[in-house]
């Protein structure tokens, strides 16, 4: 069993940030993140709540540092041989991936600005990926947050919809076709057409025809893009 909830041993100064960070996601996976508290934490590592602090600042600076670590691991090293956008794909997949792994932490993560060193990486990995391929500062920064909205939205509506319908997917498709086509044909023509659609809900195939028409649009905007960035450049020299 995981942490001391009884007795405060530990010698002063054996803990590290690291068995903080792993006991914190521990503790938000079995009571969900309005069990997270810095007491029940030192509970559960076996120190009194003042020994934290020489690590964590309180429980702000400890969201922080669990919501960075979501993203350590990453691989930001995409297939070097694919153009940009399948480069994007690939670190899309692995960002949500990542995120549903810690499914307590994402409401923290929609919440906080990503300024942590592995959250910090991360926007570098997608800068070194766009800037290369010749578009404008300002489509860049655009993008990067357009696709990390897109992805961290995508995940809390996979978070929220996990936790409140426990039912299995095959399930939820039966009841939701059944809802849709039997609405009244007359009032709601189309989800009564698009029925056996709307209620056979892929995940995956939905945050990937997401993703790709996020990064089609971008392309077919690319020679304005990056003739914007020849001309500041061109400007500025």
């Amino acid at each position: 069993m995981a942490g001391n909830t009884t007795t405060k041993t530990r010698p002063r100064g054996s803990l590290t940030r690291e068995e903080i960070i792993q006991e914190a996601l521990a503790l938000l996976e079995e009571h969900g993140p309005g069990g997270l508290s810095m007491r029940r934490l030192a509970d559960r590592l076996g120190v009194a709540p003042n020994a934290l602090y020489t690590y964590v600042h309180g429980k702000a600076d400890l969201i922080d540092m669990l919501v960075d670590q979501v993203y350590a691991g990453l691989d930001l090293d995409p297939e070097p041989t694919g153009d940009w956008t399948q480069q994007l794909d690939t670190l899309s997949q692995s960002i949500r991936a990542h995120l549903l792994a810690h499914p307590t932490v994402v409401p923290f993560a929609v919440q906080k600005p990503g300024l942590g060193p592995h959250e910090l990486r991360l926007g570098e990995a997608i800068y070194n990926v766009l800037r290369p391929a010749g578009f404008s500062d300002q489509a860049v920064v655009g993008t990067v947050h357009a696709l990390l909205t897109y992805i961290l939205g995508f995940v809390t509506l996979e978070v929220s919809r996990a936790s409140s319908d426990p039912q299995t997917s095959d399930e939820f498709v039966r009841r939701m076709w059944a809802f849709f086509a039997a609405l009244p044909p007359g009032e709601f023509p189309h989800h009564v057409q698009l029925a056996p659609l709307l209620a056979h809900i892929s995940t995956d195939d939905q945050f990937q025809f997401g993703i790709r028409t996020l990064l089609a649009g971008l392309k077919a905007q690319q020679p304005e893009l990056t003739a914007s960035a020849a001309s500041s450049a061109a400007a500025a020299s």
